[in-house]
C-alpha cells in the first residue's frame, strides 16, 4: 500500500514542479515575484478552482521541508554587518513599522470578534516586510544603494527578526506548553544554548565536514545542522522550527562558507521545496474558505497593511531625520508583505491558530500588497 501511495504521488509530484515553475515565470514577465505565480498555480489547480490536486501527507511533508530550507536561505541573506552600516534609520524605521501594524491588526482582529491569540498572530503576519520587490524597484531606479534603499533594506532585517519571534511565542502560548514563566525561560535558553553552541563549533564542524573525501560533504553537513536546529527549536525551545533554521542561517552568514553553502541551498531549496511549499499555499485555500462578511475585514486588513506601514515606518524615518519625502519612500518600500508573509500565515495554519477563513484574508493580502509597492513606490520617486 505504501508503494502503491509513492507511484500514485510521483506523476503529481512531476506536475506540481511543472506547473511551479512555469506559473512562476509567467508572473515574473509582469514584474511579480515567481512565488506568487506558484501560489496562484496552487489556487487554481486546487480545491479553489479546478479541484485537480489535493493536499496530501506527501505534499505536507516537503511543504515544511521546505520553509524550514526557505528560511534557513532567509537567515543566510540576513547581512548584519550592511545593518550596521545605516544603523540607527533602519532601527527606527523598523520598530514603529512593527508595532503600529502589530497592535492595529491585533485591536482590529479583536473588534471583529476573532480570538487574542489569532488576533496578535494577525498583527504578527502584517509586521512582515518582503523587500525583494522593492529592492528590485530601487535596482531599476537607480536607488538601491541610496540612503532611502540601504534604509529600507535595514529595517527589513529587523522586521523578520521580530516578526519570527512574535510568531514562535503565539504559537508556544497557544500549544498551552507549561506556564507562561516556564516557557519563556525554555524559549530563552534555548536561543541562548543554540547561538553560544554555533559561536563555539559551528565553524570546527564545517571545516571538518568540507574536508571529507565524499561527494558534497560540506552540504550534507549543512543540511543535518538545518534539521537538528528545527527540530529542537520546537521540542525544547517552544518555538516554531523556522525559528531554529533562521537562527542557523545568521549564524552560516558569519562564516568564510556563507557564499559556497548559500549557492546549493538556494539551487536545492529553490528547484524542488519552495515550489511545493508555494504550490500547497493555494492548495490550503479551498473553495469557500473566505466566508462572505469577511470580505470587509479583509478590505481594512489591506489597509490598515498599507497605512501602518507609511505611517509607523514614515515616522521612524523622520525620527532619524529624514526628509519628509524620503520619508515617505521608505514608507512604501516596506509594504510588501510577499513570502515571509505568507511563510508566517501558513505556520499559524498549520499550528492551528488561524482558521482556513482567516489564512484565506492572509494570503490576499501578501499578494496585493506586493502588487502595489512597485507602482507607489515609482509614483513617490516620481512625485519628488
Amino acid at each position: 500500500m505504501e508503494r502503491e501511495a509513492v507511484l500514485n504521488f510521483l506523476p503529481i509530484f512531476a506536475l506540481i514542479l511543472f506547473l511551479s515553475k512555469l506559473s512562476g515565470n509567467i508572473s515574473a514577465r509582469f514584474g511579480q515575484p515567481a512565488v506568487f505565480g506558484e501560489l496562484l498555480a496552487g489556487l487554481i489547480f486546487g480545491p479553489s478552482m479546478l479541484n485537480i490536486v489535493h493536499m496530501n501527507n506527501f505534499i505536507a511533508l516537503f511543504s515544511e521541508i521546505g520553509v524550514i530550507f526557505l528560511m534557513f536561505f532567509a537567515g543566510l541573506q540576513t547581512e548584519l554587518k550592511e545593518f550596521r552600516s545605516i544603523g540607527w534609520a533602519a532601527f527606527s524605521s523598523a520598530s514603529f513599522g512593527v508595532i503600529l501594524p502589530l497592535v492595529a491588526g491585533t485591536i482590529f482582529s479583536l473588534y471583529s470578534g476573532f480570538k487574542l491569540s489569532e488576533s496578535i498572530f494577525v498583527g504578527a503576519v502584517l509586521t512582515a516586510t518582503s523587500v525583494s520587490i522593492s529592492a528590485q524597484t530601487l535596482m531599476e531606479l537607480g536607488k538601491l544603494r541610496s540612503k532611502v534603499g540601504m534604509t529600507i533594506l535595514g529595517a527589513a532585517i529587523i522586521d523578520d527578526i521580530l516578526g519570527i519571534i512574535i510568531l514562535s511565542l503565539v504559537i508556544a502560548f497557544e500549544l498551552g506548553r507549561g506556564n507562561i514563566y516556564f516557557l519563556l525561560f525554555r524559549i530563552f535558553s534555548y536561543l541562548f544554548v543554540a547561538t553560544l553552541l554555533a559561536k563555539l563549533f559551528l565553524k570546527r564542524y564545517l571545516d571538518f565536514f568540507s574536508k571529507l573525501k565524499v561527494s558534497r560533504p560540506l552540504i550534507a553537513g549543512t543540511i543535518v545542522l538545518i534539521i537538528l536546529y528545527s527540530w529542537t527549536a520546537e521540542v525544547f525551545g517552544s518555538l516554531a522550527a523556522i525559528t531554529g533554521s533562521y537562527l542557523l542561517g545568521v549564524m552560516v552568514s558569519f562564516t568564510e562558507y556563507n557564499e559556497r553553502i548559500s549557492d546549493r541551498i538556494s539551487t536545492l531549496a529553490y528547484s524542488i521545496f519552495a515550489p511545493i511549499f508555494f504550490f500547497s499555499v493555494g492548495l490550503y485555500v479551498e473553495r469557500g474558505s473566505m466566508e462572505i462578511g469577511l470580505y470587509f475585514y479583509a478590505f481594512v486588513i489591506f489597509l490598515i497593511a498599507i497605512l501602518t506601514k507609511i505611517i509607523g515606518c514614515g515616522f521612524g524615518a523622520l525620527v532619524a531625520r529624514f526628509s519628509f519625502m524620503d520619508s515617505l519612500r521608505v514608507g512604501v518600500g516596506m509594504i510588501s508583505r510577499g513570502e515571509v508573509a505568507i511563510i508566517i500565515a501558513t505556520i499559524g495554519l498549520m499550528s492551528g491558530v488561524l482558521s482556513k477563513s482567516v489564512f484565506s484574508v492572509l494570503i490576499v493580502v501578501a499578494i496585493l500588497t506586493t502588487v502595489v509597492t512597485p507602482i507607489l513606490l515609482k509614483a513617490f520617486y516620481r512625485t519628488g
